[in-house]
């Protein structure tokens, strides 16, 4: 069952690879490349569980860590304490203790990163701006939607004296998007999920596959809104070309993936999705939900399986005096 499981979820995980980059509405890539990063969260943690429930009931692992080293070399035992079970013991709940680690790494940081975006601005602070937004100083341009819980549009005086009054505007609503589309709250959700899902090779391409259709999200938010792609896309060139924003936390305008984004804002054709595309895109997500769920519901009978093994592994082994 856990091999069954194991191939449906690494299947599940590179299907999407096989729909077009941009064929999909960017709100279905980000929730389709959610997915996929909780996909691969949940084979990381299938491992470790088949590492700690499983893998000592197997006779390779007994014959290389149950060691009796009190038979062998009294020395060890008598003088250090050491012995060939808590090796064992030790190498099997490694890939626990390191993956829950790596998920209250990603929450202090992201508890960070919000700490220093809200110190940022509440220092840098000059006063309201246009639309609801906050202005802050500095000659960078920096257009940013600022926080999690309480998003702030925040604008620089570099980006109030470089960007025209088109191109202000379609700044200002594409951060607005972010705001509006609770965008916030879903790179919380893939940034934590990355964490888990870290230690498997491409999870950091699924990743930037979320930033990517966040971000070409609130572009489509902002061109339905002021209907000046060009604007935009003069507006994203200037954020790209300028200097960094001067808090390195701070996902400004030019975000991830600008160059592929630019190309879609001056050929409105190739950002419709195609038909085909976004029809296998939704069947694949549900697809994929109703595999996690159902992972969700075998990990009980898997871990209870998992206990019985070992217990009977560890009955099974004996050392003589």
């Amino acid at each position: 069952m856990t091999l069954t499981l194991a191939v449906l979820l690494l299947a599940g995980a590179a299907v999407p690879y096989l729909l077009p980059r941009t064929g999909l509405s960017p709100m279905l890539g980000a929730s389709l490349w959610l997915c996929v990063l909780a996909l691969r969260a949940v084979l990381v943690v299938l491992a470790v569980l088949v590492l700690i429930l499983f893998l000592p009931a197997t006779a390779l692992f007994q014959l290389t860590t149950h060691w009796c080293f009190h038979a062998v070399i009294p020395f060890v035992t008598t003088h250090l304490g050491f012995s060939g079970h808590r090796v064992g013991d030790a190498a099997t709940l490694l890939p626990g203790v390191v993956l829950g680690l790596s998920a209250i790494s990603a929450l202090f940081a992201l508890w960070r990163t919000a700490r220093s975006v809200r110190g940022w601005v509440r220092r840098s602070s000059l006063g309201p701006g246009p639309k609801e937004s906050l202005i802050v100083g500095g000659s960078e341009i920096v257009v940013a939607a600022a926080g999690i819980r309480a998003p702030k549009v925040v604008i620089s005086t570099g980006a109030l004296t470089q960007l025209d009054e088109d191109e202000l505007a379609a700044s200002l609503e594409h951060e607005r998007g972010h705001i509006a589309r609770r965008h916030p709250y879903l790179a919380v959700a893939a940034r934590l999920l990355f964490a888990v899902a870290r230690p498997l090779p491409g999870s950091r391409d699924a990743l930037r596959r979320v930033q990517f259709c966040l971000e070409r999200d609130a572009d489509e938010y902002a061109v339905d809104r002021t209907r000046n792609p060009i604007a935009l896309a003069s507006a994203i060139c200037k954020a790209a070309t300028d200097s960094p924003a001067p808090n390195a936390a701070l996902a400004t305008l030019a975000g991830s993936g600008a160059p592929a984004r630019l190309r879609l804002l001056l050929d409105r054709s190739a950002a419709r999705p195609r038909v085909w595309a976004d029809l296998a895109g939704r069947s694949l997500l549900a697809a994929l939900v109703g595999l996690v769920l159902l992972t969700a519901a075998s990990t009980p009978t898997l871990a209870e399986a998992g206990v019985a093994s070992l217990g009977s592994g560890d009955a099974s082994h004996s050392c003589d005096s």
